[in-house]
């Protein structure tokens, strides 16, 4: 059991210390308590955590914040490069403010302000998300590693994130905008019906694209980190398999296993901001499409003329590489709305079909069949 003493400081002041033994019966103290009652709730909530099993020692919560995190940082070795690029830039600018605290100091409270300046400095609230997601992920490190009791980060209340209105292509502006791009147009017309996020194509090679099965073969992407490009596997780490129409694969001419299908300029990997300020903005004007139409919302055209031509959700989700059924769902599952219609129209034709079955009717205490006809269920 704990024990309380009382000492004099040099200035002659009254504290108080409690003695205890720690999980592994090794003997401390904690002192500097200036009243009886709170060594005293110390001593006992020290008791309770030991039979509790959520004993951690005061030190540990000393660990300052930013440590922490580098620490939990440097033990993420299957993270991507740009995951963990971002998730530096992170730390250094939204989390500043946490580098020096102490783990054992940080409160909820101290979560929802951290909640609030982000908000009010006009951090969109999926960084908030990200911000407060990365602080939990560290403090519970701490908790799996029994220097903190609890995480204070759970259950802290976010901005709601807000999904964007995803914009696509119809096949006519999808072909107009092709046209437009001129020697472009074979990756143009990849990117609309494929599928592929803009670093996989930029990383495809030759021995991946299959002419005569009209099939791609998704295992790498490329991004640029630092100015530097850093090639790895697909976003979740999954390769797949995805059809290239027929019409597409007519365009591209093959050349050598390891070379790139859409090169840059140069012979090396394209940029997206390079492409953008070369030629893309350019065939918009030209296919009369909004200036301000990106890349990425080829990827969304993709999915949509995959749903227009029958795709259930699983298909749709291999396709575009998604980790979950759910997540295609959440982002393209809108687009399937026109499939109450699809549902009621097939089961009008059914019900039609078989307006000649024999149905029962109670006529005169007896019971006779008739034939329904189609004038009957009006």
């Amino acid at each position: 059991m704990a024990t309380i003493s009382k000492y004099q400081t040099s200035t002659g002041a009254t504290l108080y210390r409690v003695r205890y033994r720690t999980p592994d019966n090794r003997q401390t103290d904690r002192r500097g308590f200036t009243t009886k009652r709170d060594a005293q709730a110390f001593a006992e909530q020290i008791e309770v955590d030991k039979r509790r099993g959520l004993y951690v020692a005061p030190s540990d919560g000393r660990v300052k914040f930013g440590d922490l995190a580098r620490e939990w940082l440097d033990s993420k070795h299957n993270l991507k490069p740009s995951t963990r690029a971002r998730y530096e830039v992170t730390l250094t600018v939204a989390l500043a403010g946490f580098r020096d605290v102490p783990i054992g100091d940080i409160t909820r409270p101290m979560v929802r302000a951290l909640v609030a300046d982000l908000v009010n400095s006009g951090a969109a609230a999926s960084s908030v998300h990200k911000a407060v997601g990365l602080v939990r992920q560290v403090l519970a490190t701490a908790v799996t590693d029994n220097r903190l009791a609890a995480n204070p980060a759970d259950g802290v209340e976010l901005p709601t994130v807000r999904m964007t209105e995803q914009r696509f292509l119809t096949a006519a502006e999808l072909h107009r905008l092709a046209l437009a791009a001129g020697e472009h147009k074979p990756l143009v017309y990849v990117l609309g019906t494929t599928g592929l996020r803009f670093g996989e194509a930029a990383e495809l090679r030759w021995r991946d694209v299959d002419i005569a099965g009209l099939r791609l073969r998704v295992t790498r992407s490329v991004t640029f980190v630092g100015g530097r490009a850093v090639v790895g596997t697909p976003k979740n780490g999954k390769d797949r398999t995805v059809a290239l129409p027929a019409l597409v694969a007519a365009m591209l001419m093959p050349g050598a296993d390891d070379d790139l299908v859409f090169p840059d300029s140069a012979g090396g990997w394209m940029r997206a901001s390079n492409v953008r300020r070369r030629w893309w903005v350019k065939a918009l004007d030209a296919a009369g499409l909004p200036a301000d139409f990106k890349l990425h919302e080829l990827r969304h055209t993709a999915a949509s003329l995959a749903i227009r031509s029958g795709a259930n959700v699983k298909a749709l989700q291999n396709m575009l590489g998604h980790a979950s059924a759910g997540l295609t769902l959440d982002r393209y599952g809108h687009l399937y709305d026109s499939d109450v219609d699809a549902v009621g129209h097939a089961i009008n034709a059914t019900i039609t079909e078989s307006c000649g079955q024999i149905v029962g009717t109670a006529v005169g205490g007896g019971r006779h069949l008739h034939a329904v006809s189609t004038a009957d269920l009006q």
